[in-house]
């Protein structure tokens, strides 16, 4: 059988045409009805019509549905309800009778919601139709509430709590038509408080029948609806599909895998995403390839065939998981291995892994189109180290644990891959989109909103190891709203765009055309850690930011057309590097809105009336000057800082974050190696507090440590027994940044440090 259209039957999802004239009236639907339309999130505007997914369901946020509940926003700080919600809103049902009443703009027979209850709470909701009970809906905190550092715990003692939503999802039954009132309730015996996030209303269509040319799993064994393990008759199904030259076929109802699926050169096909689910703590599809798991009796190890998986196609199901931790070295993944040579994931429901698809190359020729990946815990899509010609293209993502869509050229270089009209929505921790090195690649056509924490709404990076960037690195006709972030490490705003040379200058061409960065967090652009040599933006519109529309921590050169920013909180430039920060971004004219700088400590946001903010307040442009007043304690908290190099997962900002646990470590085998902290204006320092982690699997080694310009090369001690922590004293010395030189480690071959603290005294 031919390729399932994306979005369509079984689904019958409105064509792009459509989408496309819905999208026309996208800035007055969203402000009057709280609806999401071809990927324009509610708050967002019509500049992002024709933009992101065309999907299959229209949006309604609950804050603007009738309700007798509580709207809580808008906030913007991550680890609040409100701050984890779409728009930053919602609504908290809190005792018997509450209700949030949406209505109907379409004909719909299904509804899925996201939710948040408190941890370790289950319960249940009502939901009525037309002013009738229609069924209770089961609600879970399962699914949600992480705590602690990354890579996070189910532990609440850790704190740090954010991560709290959930979605659900019913067919009710019949098709309801426009006009319908459907109502979730607190009715007796229901959980309360449970908090509305938002609903998505569809019209889905029949479950498919079983193709002619086919083998069904139930004819293996496989069994729907109870729990037995199911594993073993899907790789008998697929052993016969592929031997015999036909489809694999899963028929409505839900199957358990006990292990994940290997496959190659088979097509499996479902009768629809809201029919066919595939569920249990290893539910995935993987092609050969798959990296070891833990090996663990918990984690067990996957017995992963080696190789490339290629002609392999997935259709028409769901991948409904049971992670409910973040487990790095555990490949409980919805989506996994190497699938080229053609292979094409398509209308798939993907929710509850780690992460919906993680793939590891290098392999070349995949497309991944119209799926909806849901409440990950870990990425949305990963593509892994030597990726290339792979098309991620018309797919919705809600509430990932880590970067929603990624290129990760670890060790190996991603290339000539393309992520088109997604849209990406609440990544909990870093970006919606994000190319980690790798070279001519190209970012194009998406809508992202709403991300939490240490990450922006497009990030573009030499950082974790990965091969540097080259090439030509493409962003054209991207929408970003609500995005950047305050950074809980370094306790300052992250920009909606930014560039990050962590582990060395970004050389590559970067092109960034017709963007729209709308009602920025913090600050719009933002340049970190080394250079950024060769980037070039035209038709770049700024429309609110809480801070500046260009946050300049390291040079950028290469040239500026017509990037227009209105509405700014602070000022048009934040820089502290002199005044020819900016100088190698060549003016080529129609430039507007960001002509004053800003140097001193970091500014509280201001929202203005022209950016949607939460005051009206007119934004005023503080001085140029730096402050003078003399800070007190840790100097270095929290502070920029840049290195010569690190390992991924181990990056500067480590060292300044006031966790003795957390650390970062240089390239390792390569010394010399610097640390560099930027303490924001001139301070008098004359003691410098070193720390290694407390952990006694830490063994005492010594390092060779100079301070640039003030203390020469000499060996500092590190003992897990006297605390891992060593100290340096000199006299008073007035400055800005402070250098230390790493040329020596009798404990591994790399500069490492867990804490740079400096005092005055």
């Amino acid at each position: 059988m031919s390729p399932s259209p994306v979005f369509s039957a079984p689904e019958k999802a409105p064509d792009r045409l459509r989408a496309k004239r819905f999208a026309a009236l996208a800035a007055a639907v969203t402000a009057a009805a709280g609806l999401t339309i071809a990927g324009v999130p509610a708050g967002g505007s019509a500049l992002a019509a024709g933009r992101g997914a065309s999907v299959p369901f229209l949006e309604q946020e609950a804050e603007t549905a009738a309700t007798n509940g509580t709207v809580i926003g808008p906030d913007r700080n991550a680890g609040t309800l409100a701050g984890e919600a779409s728009g930053r809103k919602a609504v908290t049902l809190s005792g018997q009778g509450k209700y949030v009443e949406f209505t109907l703009t379409a004909p719909a027979n299904s509804i899925d919601f996201r939710y948040s209850l408190p941890d370790s709470v289950n319960g249940t909701i009502s939901l009525y139709v037309g002013g009738t009970h229609n069924r209770d809906i089961a609600l879970t905190s399962k699914w949600a509430w992480y705590y602690g550092s990354y890579p996070f715990t189910n532990n609440p003692g850790d704190g740090h709590a954010h991560h709290f939503y959930d979605e659900t999802r019913a067919l009710l039954g019949t098709s309801y038509p426009a006009g319908t009132k459907i109502k979730l309730q607190v009715d007796a015996g229901d959980v309360t408080p449970a908090t509305i996030d938002l609903a998505d209303f569809e019209q889905v269509g029949a479950a498919a029948t079983r193709p002619a040319n086919s083998v069904s799993v139930t004819d293996y064994g496989a069994t729907a609806g109870d729990t037995s393990d199911d594993a073993a008759a899907f790789d008998s199904a697929v052993a016969a599909a592929r031997s015999q030259g036909k489809e694999v076929w899963i028929p409505s109802g839900t199957f358990t895998l006990g292990h994940h699926i290997t496959v190659d050169q088979v097509t499996i096909r479902g009768a629809g995403p809201w029919y066919s689910v595939l569920t249990g703590p290893r539910a995935g599809i993987f092609g050969k390839g798959e990296p070891a798991s833990c090996g663990t009796s918990t984690y067990p190890g996957n017995g992963a065939v080696p190789g490339t998986s290629s002609a392999v196609k997935l259709y028409d199901f769901a991948i409904i998981g049971q992670v409910d931790a973040r487990v790095d070295c555990d490949q409980s993944n919805a989506i996994g291995g190497a699938l080229g040579g053609g292979s094409v994931v398509q209308n798939l429901w993907l929710q509850h892994t780690k992460v919906g698809l993680w793939l590891d190359g290098p392999f070349d020729g995949l497309t991944v189109s119209g799926n909806r990946i849901l409440d990950q815990t870990a990425d949305g899509l990963n593509l892994h180290q030597g990726i290339s010609n792979v098309t991620v293209t018309n797919n919705f993502l809600r509430n990932t644990g880590d970067d929603g869509l990624a290129m990760w050229s670890e060790h190996d270089a991603d290339h000539h891959n393309t992520f088109s009209f997604n849209t990406v929505l609440l990544p909990i921790l870093a970006n919606n989109i994000a190319i980690y090195g790798g070279h001519d690649n190209t970012v194009s056509d998406n809508v992202v909103a709403d991300n939490q924490d240490q990450g922006g709404g497009i990030h573009i990076a030499n950082r974790f190891s990965a091969v540097p960037l080259s090439g030509t690195t493409t962003v054209a006709r991207n929408t970003a709203i609500r995005t950047g972030v305050l950074d809980s490490n370094w306790q300052f705003g992250v920009g909606a765009l930014w560039f990050d040379g962590r582990d060395s200058a970004i050389t590559g061409r970067v092109d960034v055309t017709d963007l729209d960065l709308q009602d920025n967090n913090y600050e719009a652009i933002q340049f970190i850690d080394s250079a950024t040599t060769d980037v070039h933006f035209t038709n770049v519109r700024i429309t609110g930011a809480g801070t500046f529309a260009w946050q300049i921590q390291a040079k950028p050169s290469g040239s500026v057309k017509n990037v227009v920013a209105t509405g700014v909180g602070r000022a048009g430039v934040y820089n502290c590097m002199g005044s020819d920060a900016m100088a190698g971004l060549a003016d080529q004219g129609g430039n507007s809105g960001w002509s004053t700088t800003f140097c001193g400590s970091w500014p509280t946001p201001v929202y203005g009336s022209d950016n949607g903010g939460t005051t009206t307040t007119t934004p005023t442009t503080p001085p140029t000057t730096t402050t003078t007043t003399q800070p007190t304690g840790n100097l270095a908290l929290h502070k920029s800082v840049t290195a010569s190099g690190s390992q991924g997962g181990f990056p500067p900002s480590n060292a300044v974050d006031g966790d003795a646990n957390s650390y970062w470590e240089s390239a390792n085998n390569a010394f010399p190696q610097s640390l560099t902290v930027d303490f924001g204006a001139t301070v008098s320092v004359s003691r410098l507090v070193l720390k290694l982690p407390p952990s006694s699997a830490w063994g005492t080694r010594t390092q060779t440590i100079s301070v640039d310009g003030v203390e020469a090369a000499a060996g500092y001690t590190f003992n897990p027994a006297s605390g891992n922590t060593a100290t340096i004293t000199f006299p008073a010395t007035s400055a800005r940044t402070l250098r230390l030189t790493f040329t020596g480690n009798t404990g591994w071959p790399a500069g490492q440090l867990s804490e740079l603290e400096a005092y005055a005294s």
